[in-house]
């Protein structure tokens, strides 16, 4: 009876001996990942796994990013989300760790395109280029455009292309990955110009009899961003309650925030009303108004002009006035 116990404790004997050796083993000394460090752009992915010295693989394992908003992580898998750097990490059940460095940097623009490869453009007119880019997935989309001669044509940052001068310039844009695309641009003069010159001249005595001209100098060619036609006077953008809204589409966000913050009275009853008037002023509108029509002959850019109809409004000023209107 002694001998049949002593067996049986010998085989219980073995079968700890045993399984404490085999839970010695799944208890690896090291893992290892797959990769030290990945370099993705925003919007890819990649895979990782993890294996012990031997080259088993190691589960199961805990996935953790150091900064979800860079790097994403679900067993294994890896998603760029935006430009940055942090650290993946896998954690076995023993306690034991590993990790990744991750570095993201934006999808770049590879090629760039733009709606036209030449155009032209009225003195005082404005038209708008259009870019498209490829891949149309790119993460990084600012756009860069410049003018060649501004004294010729000038560009603002979302393509509105504004004629200065008879001439031609060249319209570039941008991307940050340094590809570009031009277009050609063409400044004709202005086919009111003439007409209106004319006019004024013709009109000047009967015109400064009733204070609706401001002197006999011609209109200059526009030489200023901030509007149609400009004499040399240097223009300061706080002559103007929106001092480029005839270059560039104002947005209602914008809008309430400068009428809204604008100290003073009104030369008009309302600031909305007088960032209308200023475009206005700008094309050489004859104020019938006598407190708005002295204010805007007391400033050195203003010139009067009795040929102007609306129709001399670019696209542009056409819908700011439309716009500023909500607000009058």
């Amino acid at each position: 009876m002694n001998k049949r116990v002593s067996f049986a404790m010998m085989l219980l004997l073995v079968f700890v001996i045993g399984t404490l050796a085999a839970c010695s083993g799944s208890a690896p000394s090291e893992i290892r990942m797959s990769e030290t460090s990945l370099s993705l752009t925003a919007g890819s992915s990649a895979s990782l796994s993890v294996t012990d010295a031997a080259g088993n693989a190691v589960s199961p394992l805990t996935w953790t990013s150091a900064d979800d908003n860079i790097v994403s992580v679900d067993g294994g898998t890896v998603k760029a989300k935006a430009a940055g750097s942090t650290v993946i990490q896998a954690a076995a059940e023993s306690g034991k760790t590993c990790t990744c460095n991750v570095t993201v940097t934006e999808k770049e623009i590879t090629k760039l395109a733009l709606d036209h490869s030449t155009a032209s453009v009225e003195s005082g007119k404005t038209i708008q280029l259009s870019a498209t880019f490829t891949p149309t997935d790119a993460t990084d989309t600012n756009l860069t455009w410049s003018s060649s001669d501004d004294s010729v044509a000038v560009v603002n940052s979302e393509g509105y292309v504004t004629g200065v001068k008879e001439g031609v310039a060249n319209i570039v844009c941008t991307a940050k990955s340094g590809v570009e695309a031009s277009c050609t641009v063409t400044v004709k003069g202005s086919s009111s110009s003439s007409s209106s010159q004319s006019s004024s001249n013709s009109s000047n005595n009967s015109s400064n009899n009733n204070n609706n001209v401001v002197n006999n100098t011609p209109k200059p060619a526009n030489n200023a961003p901030y509007g149609h036609f400009a004499p040399s006077y240097v223009y300061s953008a706080s002559d103007f309650v929106f001092p480029d809204s005839s270059s560039r589409q104002l947005t209602r966000s914008e809008i309430t925030s400068v009428l809204y913050s604008m100290t003073g009275s009104p030369i008009s009853g309302s600031f909305a009303q007088d960032a209308i008037n200023e475009i206005y002023a700008r094309n050489g509108y004859c104020f019938r108004d006598e407190k708005i029509r002295n204010y805007y002959e007391a400033q050195p850019w203003y010139y009067a002009d009795e040929s102007f109809t609306t129709s001399d409004f670019n696209s542009i000023e056409s819908y700011n006035i439309n716009l500023l209107l909500e607000y009058t």
